[in-house]
This record gives structure tokens, C-alpha cells and sequence, in this order.
């Protein structure tokens, strides 16, 4: 039998890649960061409109130039920066915007700062083009510690990756907390890439401030962005990066090599996503909402957990006071009949945490909540 590559071998050992999905009937999932809303209609109907007018052939490899534009409009609409085409870069997906980056600069033994815990996707690019992930520990608070990053530093780092909203932890970052990180990247001339996934989806009075409005530090900044958690449109594909116009020439090299130009109709599609109403997007936040105060409550309730209130995103982050690693209280939890993820699979400092997504109904919620507190209360 042929044997695989010893890159695929190194992530094939992550706690990301080893997972298992396995669904026990009637069991509760708050394990899947997917919105479990339909696409909205007329996103929908825009990409029927697409096929119709026969918008069905290759696309240009930087992107369809109206989604584009259409994400320059959103930039100015959102955060009054301005932005041009040549700042643009269609990927399919956020995954694929996140190895592109890795692909196109880092060489073998090259160092990328991760935040730990942040989303285990980061680490996982970076080893398969041969960098080396270094997991910088976040505060109790789970904040970023600008001195330990500034001590992880070293003359093969090259970029430091974070989410924000981040994913696992549901943390926001303040406009001082973001400037200053741009300015610890400035001053070891490092890309600093900034995970805007979950942009739109805030809770109580949390504002998103964006790596594009940092303007000393664009020349170096890469915004990633997707449209599949704002517009529930995981399954259609579609993310994009925002930097310096030369670093967007320099990406789409990679880009265009794997996979030639993203979905055609797809793109169309989100066109109608931004330059169409909003509503749908408040009413799917004020959804998670309601349900992340139930999820917030019902964790009060259970006195071996502890957590931090999530300001963004769709996740809660507790921590559990029992005598296992996070791998086995997934597993003891899955027997129980509900569904969760593993601290650890977000980094070392993830440990003694699981993850709970809101990205399924309320009554269904309640229900995982029940289900978990009889289950860490038969463990006393």
C-alpha cells in the first residue's frame, strides 16, 4: 500500500484531525459550530438567478469583481474603511483562506504565534506547509498576554494567527487590546491575521472593532472573513481575505493553484448576502442570543463548572472541576447522550474545558443542559 506524506502524517496526529464523529441516536449535538437556520431566500434565490443567467463557467482566480466590490462596500458600510478590488481575495471558504496564507509564507521551520486556546484549524495549516506552531498561553481571563507573546518571539517567527470573536473561548477583543497587538506585529515586521468569522454575531454590548481599521499596520494585516456563520452558508464555500494589494498578488498564486477560482454561482450568491437586507442577520443573532443567556444560566446552576460570559460567536467555554482530561469528559458526556468538544483539541491550555456550541434550538439546549448537569452531578 502506498504510504501517505509525512505532512499528512503530522496533522493526521492532531486532536482536530482524530476526531470522531460519532452520533448516538436521540443524542443532544452541541458539539457543531454550524448555524442550524436555512440560508436566507433571497441569498438563495440570487444564486438561482446566477445558473439562470448562465453564470455557471471559470470565474476570475482573485474572485467574482462584484462580490468584490460588494465586500469593499460592506468594509466602508461596517468600519468606514475604505477599500479597493486589489485588497481582495475570493477563497473557498475560510479553511482554504487560512492554508493559503500558510502556503504562501512559510518555509520549513518557520514560526506562527497561536493563541491557546484559539481555533485548532490555525495549527494545522501551519505544520502542513512546514512551519512550526507556537501556542502562546492566553490569561485567566482568556485574553491575550502581550508579554508572553512578546517572549515567544523569535527570529524564525513569522506571523501570529487569532479569532476574533474567538473560537473556542466566545472572547471579543477590545480596540486596545487589537492595537496593541498590531503594534507588537509592527515592530517585529510579522503578519498579524485576524479571524473575523464571527464579526456580526455580538452579544449585550460588545462592539467588533476590525484589523482594518488599524491603518499603520496594513501592510502587514490580513483580515479573513467567510460568509458561512453570518448568512448560515457553511455548505456554499465562500470566505475571503482582505490585505495589502501585493500581498493579495502574492496569495493567489497558491490560490489559484489548488483550486483555479471559487464557485461561480456561489459567489453570486453572496453578493445578495451583503448588498441585500439585513434583517436575517439580526434575527439569527438575536436567536443565539436567547439562547446563549439559557446556556449562561443553566451553567450557573451546575456548581462543578465555571465559565466566562460569551461576548461573541456561538460558543460557551466552561471549565469542569472533575478529575478527568477533556478527551474523557467528552467521551463520558457522548455515553450520557450529549454532544460536546474537547478543550484540548484548541490547544494545551484548552485542557479541563469543553466546548459548547447554541447552534441548535432552545428546547433542544435545555435538554443538553439537563443531560450534562445530572451527568457531572453523578460523578460527585
Amino acid at each position: 500500500m502506498l504510504q501517505v506524506s509525512e505532512r499528512v502524517k503530522q496533522i493526521s496526529s492532531s486532536e482536530r484531525s482524530q476526531r470522531k464523529i460519532v452520533i448516538p441516536q436521540g443524542a443532544i449535538r452541541m458539539d457543531i459550530g454550524e448555524p442550524d437556520f436555512s440560508t436566507p431566500e433571497h441569498i438563495q434565490e440570487a444564486a438561482f438567478k446566477a445558473m439562470r443567467d448562465n453564470h455557471t463557467h471559470y470565474g476570475n482566480a482573485f474572485g467574482d469583481e462584484e462580490l468584490r466590490e460588494a465586500i469593499c462596500f460592506a468594509l466602508k458600510r461596517d468600519y468606514g474603511v475604505d477599500r479597493t478590488i486589489d485588497n481582495v481575495l475570493i477563497t473557498t471558504g475560510g479553511i482554504e483562506a487560512i492554508n493559503t496564507i500558510a502556503a504562501t509564507y512559510l518555509n520549513q521551520g518557520d514560526e506562527a504565534l497561536i493563541l491557546d486556546p484559539d481555533y485548532s484549524g490555525y495549527a494545522d495549516a501551519v505544520t502542513l506547509f512546514g512551519g512550526k506552531p507556537v501556542y502562546v498561553s492566553l490569561t485567566s481571563e482568556l485574553r491575550p498576554d502581550l508579554s508572553a507573546i512578546a517572549e515567544k518571539i523569535t527570529e524564525h517567527t513569522k506571523m501570529i494567527f487569532l479569532s476574533n470573536p474567538c473560537n473556542p473561548t466566545g472572547t471579543v477583543l477590545s480596540e486596545t487590546e487589537l492595537r496593541a497587538l498590531a503594534g507588537v506585529a509592527h515592530y517585529h515586521n510579522l503578519f498579524l491575521i485576524v479571524d473575523e468569522v464571527y464579526h456580526k454575531l455580538l452579544f449585550g454590548n460588545t462592539a467588533h472593532f476590525s484589523i482594518c481599521q488599524v491603518d499603520e499596520i496594513q501592510d502587514r494585516a490580513i483580515m479573513l472573513n467567510s460568509f458561512s456563520k453570518t448568512y448560515a452558508m457553511t455548505g456554499w464555500r465562500v470566505g475571503y481575505l482582505v490585505a495589502d494589494a501585493s500581498v493579495i498578488r502574492q496569495m493567489v498564486v497558491f490560490h489559484r493553484a489548488i483550486v483555479s477560482c471559487v464557485n461561480t454561482p456561489s459567489q453570486k450568491a453572496c453578493v445578495a448576502a451583503l448588498t441585500g437586507p439585513q434583517d436575517c442577520v439580526e434575527s439569527m443573532r438575536s436567536a443565539y442570543d436567547e439562547r446563549r443567556q439559557m446556556v449562561e444560566q443553566k451553567l450557573q446552576e451546575i456548581e462543578t463548572l465555571s465559565s466566562t460570559p460569551c461576548q461573541g460567536a456561538f460558543y460557551s467555554f466552561p471549565r469542569f472541576s472533575q478529575s478527568m482530561t477533556s478527551k474523557q469528559m467528552l467521551a463520558y458526556l457522548s455515553d450520557r447522550g450529549v454532544l460536546v468538544r474537547s478543550g484540548s483539541e484548541f490547544g494545551r491550555n484548552g485542557e479541563g474545558h469543553i466546548r459548547l456550541a447554541f447552534t441548535r434550538s432552545k428546547e433542544e439546549l435545555e435538554e443538553g443542559m439537563t443531560r450534562i448537569k445530572k451527568a457531572l452531578e453523578d460523578l460527585d
